[in-house]
């Protein structure tokens, strides 16, 4: 029993055997591929041990010692096509490559239709083992949906939208049928939201009071919800899915912060019997302009004492029993009574609309001025079908196409939202593409019989995700919703709209509840930005409207983007004295007493902002954030060199701050430093530039014209550039080919080597590397690959990439670059000493 728990324990700590031999045979592999390329390549550290006449190497040894790790940030080595490779090299890399293949890298091409085409059609991926089971978990959940969401619906299409019910109806109904065959999140359940209603509704009042007797409201929600769906269809097949990285959290939140105060602000018109009234004012041009939610709530406050006493009692009731029962679902669905978790099934909204229908049917409140649904047109039972895209209308199409846009732009962030959440809730695989595709199916079909835009829901997903297993729920429910429309649209009637607003009112103040929070989060963590972005979308959806709320709050987003993006990350690279390791040197404190022995460690103090060092912890070598505070007093400065690091991709947003950015430092030696700071003294003595380009993984060609005239000025000036570390990416080195930066380089490389024979300069290389170190020292300054021969005929080991490098414009390391100079100084000074 004992060896039986052991290994029950063992297991539980690691994994199971047979995850274990899996993985033995896959990722061991690829684990002791990137063991095998490391060993066959060299650290950035080591890569030429070959110091400097200017400063003393430690061997590799010592940097892993002092470090305690065997790999850098600056030292890991790009590998690159170089066509002067040797055709060995060439030929052992092309043989390492073709090992290196695993079987899961095939292309679609080679995939049969049957593997593939369940990606796109989701359902084919669990439709063949379905089982009764599954059915009997998917049938209480549709049925328990189907009793929330109704009610929900009919208020959307009445109270916020302002249209037919049928509308919200068709929307409920024909959506979740569409989804269940392309919707790839088993839990997700579509249909009309609030946020999306109040966007048709804000659109279509000033056209169907502006045209009252021409245009009929389900054309219109027709228009809105095509142009919905092809918007979202275009972004899915164009596999812009990544959008919903784009725009912040705090934007969706203030936005929907916003519609939840606007649904309470017009919810509270209808419960108090004050609608008529306040159409009566907004179509007489006398009266008080009402258009954005501010005005309604300033007629609200006006007009409050005219309020319908028997509409507001129905409403205030309907309204009081939500919230009850909501907190009494709450309580009990935490607690551990026996039927605490089926407190969550009840209908609480379902419930009011029942019992108001019943008694205002029973007591004839219509006839008492309490407004109902009245007549619904359907009366052959039959849908009928409308073509949205009618050149007819084409004005109306052009008029709607905005708030279209809109709606399918916050639609797909709120269901990415509710998918993201249900994927990290249970595991699932989410492709934000799949879902905009499906999304626009959707809405396409719904807009053929007038529904309402619709879009995935997290709260009505998150009840469905108890007992449904896949998308057939979301089929059921909207089963029962047709069944619905064919037969029980008469009992309809008499629901007063009174009502249904209470309900819209409890919906907007649900929205609301997160706000606090999100608020409090985001001041206790500095976030102004987001905090900015939030006060300003809230601020724009209530003095004007929900179109500008949104469209506000995409403009700030979008300008923080830029602003972030078009910002270089430029760093000024100094060396530790002794080593061959590059740290970022433009700092804004000095840290002249910093410890560099072996057992140091730099830390960081939050209190005061500063690095303490300690000697507990091995000094980390490798990165940049603990030498942030660092500045050339305590790092090596190599004299009329100036080494800058460029670690993003290069494009046309971030490229003229990168040249402002380097003639800053330039002309103040930071690239902190404010521009009337004092010049620095060193501004002419720069004669090489060395570009560290390890995180320049793309480079397109407006920034490539740049790179370009800046090589060129710096030529024209007399100023040497080096491009080490150059990213493996053949895009990216024909486009520095095909651009002349590659003639440029090459054109200061024949330069900086005098038109010397490369031969000759390695053997000029061994000598100033022997005559630099003292006879004693046994340590090998070559301990690589190739073998050099001095002048006096000795053989040295020598790195062989540096030898081909000398034929090719890019450099593996800084201290290539570094050699070459010396090389060039010391070959400068020997025909200098020669003509004196």
């Amino acid at each position: 029993m004992r060896r039986q728990t052991s290994d029950v324990s063992v297991g539980r700590m690691g994994s199971p055997k047979n995850t274990r031999r899996v993985r033995g045979m896959r990722g061991n592999q690829e684990q002791q591929r990137l063991i095998d390329r490391e060993a066959d390549s060299t650290d950035y550290l080591t890569i030429n041990s070959f110091a400097s006449n200017r400063t003393d190497d430690y061997d590799r040894e010592h940097l892993q010692k002092v470090s305690g790790k065997d790999n850098s940030s600056f030292g890991s080595r790009k590998e690159f096509n170089n066509p002067l490779l040797s055709s060995q090299n060439r030929t052992s890399h092309a043989h390492s490559n073709e090992q290196n293949i695993t079987p899961n890298e095939t292309s679609t091409k080679d995939l049969h239709w049957s593997v593939f085409l369940p990606y796109y059609l989701p359902f084919l991926s669990w439709v063949k083992q379905y089982n009764f089971s599954f059915f009997v978990g998917d049938l209480i959940a549709g049925l328990s949906l189907v009793f929330f969401q109704i009610p929900l619906a009919l208020s959307y299409a009445t109270s916020l939208a302002h249209v037919p019910v049928t509308c919200g109806l068709y929307s409920l109904a024909i959506s979740p049928l569409v989804y269940l065959i392309f919707g790839s999140v088993p839990q997700m359940i579509v249909g009309p939201e609030a946020a999306i209603s109040m966007i048709v509704g804000s659109a279509l009042q000033p056209l169907i009071h502006a045209q009252k007797h021409k245009y009929d409201p389900v054309d219109l929600v027709s228009i809105i919800t095509f142009v919905s769906g092809t918007t979202l269809l275009g972004f899915g097949l164009g596999r812009l899915g990544f959008l919903d990285n784009v725009l912040s959290a705090s934007l969706l939140k203030g936005f929907i912060c916003g519609v939840g105060i606007v649904m309470v602000i017009d919810a509270a018109v209808v419960m108090a019997g004050l609608s008529e009234l306040m159409e009566e004012i907004s179509e007489d041009p006398s009266q008080m302009a009402i258009n954005s939610p501010f005005d309604k709530l300033h007629f609200l406050t006006l007009n409050i004492r005219s309020y319908h006493r028997l509409t507001l009692t129905i409403s205030l009731l309907a309204f009081l029993f939500i919230i009850v029962v909501r907190h009494f679902k709450n309580y009990f669905s935490k607690s551990r009574y026996r039927f605490s978790k089926i407190a969550i099934y009840i209908p609480e909204i379902l419930i009011a609309v029942v019992i108001s229908t019943y008694l205002c049917y029973r007591n004839g409140w219509d006839k008492s001025g309490v407004a109902i649904i009245g007549p619904i047109k359907n009366e052959d039972n039959s849908i009928v079908f409308r073509n949205p895209i009618n050149f007819k209308k084409w004005s109306l199409i052009k008029k709607l196409t905005r708030p279209g846009i809109f709606c399918a732009m916050l639609g797909f962030f709120e269901s990415t939202t509710a998918s993201k959440s249900l994927g990290s809730r249970y595991r699932l695989p989410i492709s934000s593409n799949r879902e905009l595709v499906a999304l626009g199916f959707i809405n396409m079909i719904s807009s053929m019989v007038g529904g309402l835009p619709a879009f995935g829901g997290y709260g009505r997903s998150k009840i469905n995700a108890i007992s449904a297993k896949t998308t057939v729920s979301g089929g059921i429910m909207g089963l029962c919703t047709i069944y619905t429309v064919f037969n029980l649209l008469d009992a309809l009637h008499y629901v007063p709209k009174s009502t249904l607003s209470a309900v819209a009112a409890v919906i907007g103040i649900s929205l609301v509840d997160e706000a606090p929070y999100e608020l409090w989060f985001h001041w206790r963590s500095r976030g102004f930005d987001e905090l900015i972005t939030f006060a300003i979308t809230v601020i724009a959806t209530l003095l004007f409207s929900m179109e500008a709320g949104i469209a506000v709050g995409i403009v700030y987003s979008l300008i923080r983007v830029i602003k972030h993006s078009a910002k270089s990350r430029i760093q000024i690279l100094g060396r530790i004295p002794g080593t061959n390791t590059f740290v970022d040197a433009d700092v804004s404190h000095s840290a002249a007493d910093v410890d560099y022995s072996e057992t140091a460690s730099v830390k960081h103090d939050p209190f005061t902002d500063s690095r303490t060092c300690q000697k507990d912890e091995p000094l980390n070598l490798f990165t940049d954030s603990n030498f942030s505070h660092l500045n050339l007093q305590v790092l090596e400065k190599i004299e009329g060199c100036l080494i800058i690091k460029i670690p993003e991709p290069l494009t046309f947003t971030n490229t003229n701050d990168l040249v402002s950015r380097l003639k800053r430092v330039e002309l103040f030696g930071s690239t902190r430093a404010h521009p009337a700071s004092k010049v620095s003294k060193d501004t002419n003595l720069i004669r090489y530039i060395i570009f560290d380009l390890d995180g320049m993984t793309e480079l397109d060609s407006s920034a490539a014209r740049m790179l370009k005239d800046l090589l060129n000025e710096y030529h024209a000036r007399g100023v040497i550039s080096f491009f080490v570390r150059i990213f493996n990416n053949n895009k990216l080195l024909r486009r520095l080919r095909n651009t002349g930066i590659e003639s440029s380089l090459r054109r200061d490389m024949d330069l900086i080597t005098m038109g010397e024979n490369p031969d000759d300069i390695l053997s000029s290389l061994v000598g100033l590397e022997m005559t630099s170190q003292s006879p004693s020292s046994n340590r090998n300054p070559f301990p690589n690959k190739s073998v050099a021969v001095d002048a006096a005929g000795n053989e040295h080991a020598f790195y062989s990439n540096f030898y081909e490098n000398l034929n090719a414009p890019y450099l593996f390391h800084i201290t290539d670059a570094l050699r070459l100079i010396d090389y060039y100084e010391n070959a400068s000074l020997q025909q200098y000493n020669g003509t004196v």
